[in-house]
């Protein structure tokens, strides 16, 4: 029915309007974080390809070729999951089945990742590390997906949506942190260096607690049933939607290039520390509990800095302090552990903000995409970020061993599990650390600059979707109305 008399635009209701989330429900959803970060965003990101080349033993050639493979994988997976679940229809809603049926698997396979076959062939230990790794994926994405896709339809108000996410990632930091604590203090101490069983014992402890945080998630989150009666766009037009979304692009340019330095920083650390500052494998994951520390105490001057100016322009603040405290590692002594401790409590603010800024940028993507398509793709936006932040790790996970192998690195061997290193390696190490992610930072400013939403037009958006949703409402009612008429 077309809405066009001044009578029935009168009787339109006004919008709805939007309701805080209670802490508790805010805090039981957040929670969640912990499932997504613990594994695939910390032990994951610091440990595997660790895990792969120096206890594994797997070719440094054949591990480049791993996180090539899984990548192109998840190029697929992700974003073809997010379309999936924005077409789900479940009395449970669209999003919630997911983490309650996926979130056993994951833990599951991810145990089995840190599994070392019985067989000693080059070819046959890739195949179990890729097939294994791609199951995991499959099941990562699987509650990922959703979990993301929820946060922007938990509440649409824009600094709501930045204290939803900054509480996500109090527990993913805090997570970041418990972890590296644990290993350094209660496992690595326990065995020798390089020892497959402590890093089993990793995968068995991770991935026992990545489970309960999802389904006490789906407990937690309430979908909004006016959006699960909407029908899904045909998927070409979905896809060409997101791919023509100049924010989106904004936003994906800005999480890539700030995630990818927090990679290189969790990968490279551990190669950088106890090659040329001469740390130990606990002494190591203890400098990853320094930077997660101050990460988590810089959180509520980052939502600060967002509340007080524009979430750009807190970032921007951010990431370059960051980069100068990058760029400042080239000074670190070698052998001087007490100089990597205090580089990396100084990194925290910007962690801090590359953690919390971009997902809340992305958050306000989904209005920009209402007001064009006139639906809701929470799932389709969120694969394609899950995937975008798994490219920024793969491609700096696959780059590492090859760069090592390029410069000479010396893979630990029966003989030698404690080589000493060349200095073409430990040049390179001292460069993936400290200028690389400088470069990034940078380039992820001068994007950040151009980013154009402000809260002032994000709320402009948004009282112009509550008005075209209250008519919707409305139309739907009267429509309705009529059939009851002609019913009777």
């Amino acid at each position: 029915m077309a809405i066009q008399s001044g009578i029935v635009r009168d009787a339109i209701p006004e919008p709805e309007v939007e309701t805080r989330l209670s802490l508790g429900r805010k805090l039981a959803f957040a929670s969640g974080e912990i499932g997504y970060a613990l594994g695939p965003g910390t032990v994951i990101a610091f440990w595997y390809t660790f895990f792969l080349t120096d206890v594994a033993r797997l070719d440094l050639g054949l591990v480049s070729l791993f996180w090539l493979v899984v990548t192109l994988w998840d190029a697929v997976n992700d974003p073809v999951f997010g379309l999936i679940s924005d077409r789900t229809r479940t009395r449970w809603g669209r999003r919630r089945p997911y983490l309650l049926f996926g979130a056993l698997p994951l833990g599951v396979l991810f145990v089995l990742l840190w599994v070392i076959p019985p067989f000693a062939h080059q070819g046959l230990l890739f195949a179990y590390y890729t097939v294994v790794y791609i199951l995991f994926e499959a099941a990562f994405t699987m509650v990922s997906c959703p979990y993301i896709a929820l946060t922007p339809e938990l509440t649409l108000d824009h600094d709501e949506r930045m204290s939803l996410v900054a509480l996500r990632m109090a527990f993913n930091i805090g997570a970041s942190l418990i972890a590296p604590v644990t290993f350094s203090l209660l496992i690595f101490p326990r065995f020798t260096a390089r020892d497959p069983q402590a890093f089993l014992i990793i995968g068995l402890i991770s991935g026992a607690i990545s489970v309960p945080p999802f389904l006490i998630a789906f407990f937690a989150a309430r979908e909004r049933p006016d959006f699960q009666e909407e029908a899904a766009l045909p998927l070409g037009q979905s896809i060409r939607c997101v791919m023509r979304n100049r924010v989106f692009r904004y936003t994906m340019a800005i999480r890539v290039l700030s995630w990818m330095p927090v990679v290189i920083a969790q990968a490279v650390f551990a190669y950088f520390l106890i090659y040329w500052s001469g740390m130990s494998q606990d002494e190591t994951s203890l400098t990853q509990a320094v930077i997660m520390v101050a990460a988590f105490l810089f959180l509520p001057l980052v939502y600060w800095l967002s509340r007080r100016f524009e979430k750009k322009t807190a970032y921007i603040i951010a990431a370059a302090t960051w980069a100068i405290v990058m760029l400042s590692i080239v000074l670190v002594p070698q052998n001087i552990k007490w100089a990597a401790y205090l580089v990396a409590a100084l990194a925290g603010l910007g962690v801090s903000a590359a953690h919390v800024i971009p997902r809340a940028l992305d958050t306000d993507v989904l209005e920009i995409d209402e007001v064009v398509s006139g639906s809701r793709q929470e799932g389709a936006y969120a694969g394609v970020t899950v995937f975008v932040d798994k490219l920024a790790r793969s491609v700096v996970l696959a780059l590492l061993p090859a760069m090592l192998n390029w410069t000479g690195y010396i893979q630990p061997t029966s003989e030698n599990p404690a080589p000493t290193q060349p200095l073409s390696a430990l040049t390179s190490m001292r460069f993936m650390i400290s200028f690389l992610p400088a470069v990034l930072l940078v380039i992820s400013i001068v994007v950040a600059w151009g980013y154009p939403i402000t809260r002032r037009r994000h709320a402009r958006i948004r009282r112009g979707l509550e008005r075209r949703r209250a008519a919707r409402r409305y139309a739907k009612r009267q429509n309705q109305q009529i059939v009851d008429g002609n019913v009777q």
